[in-house]
């Protein structure tokens, strides 16, 4: 159905692509595409000018994709259509990184032709405080995530015996069921084990924000400190909400397998519910930025650039530096945290993460 595979691309991918339009608009005053800059520097002619550079080249772009895209789905079968947006996520995905090298090194010239007056002497702040502010929500929070999961684990078990023998496992654009399986203990509690899942990931990211290495911008300290903080504490309960939203979601899906809904409802509604967490994580970015910068009024500083560390960030957005102990520190692209891929615990997260969620797809599916 031509409806749900549009609306699913203009809900999904208008508010990513604003985004990712707005990113270097968004990034910390001592960062530009990647780089590090004084605060003299980031509000320079010259780097506002490739800022809106970069905003007008990539809205053309993302603006053009996305109505070709468009045009596609409308000219083909309901078959081909999953494979169109494959090559339009591709496609946004290759143009996005395209995009950011192509700034990145630009940026990298631009800085170093600049006098070298405009590049001042790095320094470091550090607020001994810091951890004693409000940072991130208590995981006890998931408490509720936790009861909803026992609440949906529980009415499949007791209501076992009324789910269809055959159990639908995947729909088409058009509603109709693809694949079934026979129904058993492991199809009906799957989702159930994603949200348990899913709950530990959300519970994870949030200790994550709280545990992350400070940065203070030395120039204006103690507003940057504050800005910060209120920085992790919103982004903590957007964690905590997109959790919830996630986990209605499985028990939603979870209740389809019992009452076997239309398929278009379902569909409609599992596009919603990821749709919402993209609008709020794109309203909450253009209202705080990265770091909180567009938190509260902007003290301008001296001028002095926070730390010169291009060297540990390859490309501008792979942190290695053998020689910081942190594991997570904050993006120098986009908003949010990366971490040190010179920490061997950074490798076995993703290690520990995919061998989880590939086990759990396995046992769900």
């Amino acid at each position: 159905m031509f409806w749900i595979s549009a609306l699913m691309t203009v809900v999904m991918f208008i508010p990513i692509s604003l985004s990712l339009i707005a990113m270097p608009f968004l990034s910390r005053e001592t960062v530009s595409f990647g780089i590090s800059v004084s605060e003299e520097m980031y509000h320079s002619p010259l780097l506002r000018q490739m800022r809106k550079q970069f905003a007008w080249i990539s809205g053309i772009l993302y603006t053009l994709l996305l109505a070709a895209c468009l045009v596609v789905l409308m000219m083909t079968d309901e078959a081909g259509q999953p494979y169109v947006l494959s090559s339009y996520i591709i496609a946004t995905v290759v143009c996005s990184m395209i995009m950011n090298l192509a700034y990145y090194l630009k940026m990298k010239k631009v800085k170093a032709s600049m006098p070298p007056a405009m590049l001042k002497t790095g320094k470091i702040a550090i607020d001994t405080r810091f951890r004693s502010k409000k940072m991130a929500i208590s995981n006890k929070w998931f408490i509720l995530h936790i009861g909803v999961m026992l609440v949906s684990a529980g009415l499949a078990l007791v209501y076992y015996d009324h789910f269809p023998a055959s159990i639908s496992m995947k729909f088409n654009w058009e509603g109709e069921v693809t694949r079934s399986v026979a129904k058993s203990i492991r199809t009906v509690l799957g989702p159930n084990l994603m949200q348990l899942v899913m709950i530990a990931l959300f519970m994870f990211i949030n200790r994550t924000i709280l545990k992350s290495k400070q940065q203070i911008n030395p120039d204006h300290p103690e507003q940057s400190a504050a800005q910060n903080a209120i920085f992790r504490l919103r982004w903590s309960m957007f964690n905590t909400v997109s959790g919830m939203i996630m986990v209605l979601m499985l028990s939603f899906i979870q209740l389809n397998m019992r009452f076997e809904l239309q398929g278009s409802i379902l569909m409609l509604v599992t596009l919603l519910m990821p749709a919402l967490i993209v609008i709020m994580a794109l309203i909450l970015s253009l209202t705080t930025g990265q770091g909180g910068r567009r938190i509260g009024g902007h003290g301008r500083g001296t001028g002095t650039t926070t730390v010169n560390d291009d060297r540990f960030w390859k490309l501008g957005f792979i942190y290695f530096n053998p020689d910081d102990p942190a594991l997570f520190v904050e993006k120098r692209m986009g908003i949010g945290w990366t971490v040190n891929f010179a920490r061997p615990a950074a490798w076995m997260v993703f290690v520990v993460t995919l061998v989880v969620i590939t086990a759990v797809g396995f046992f769900a599916g």
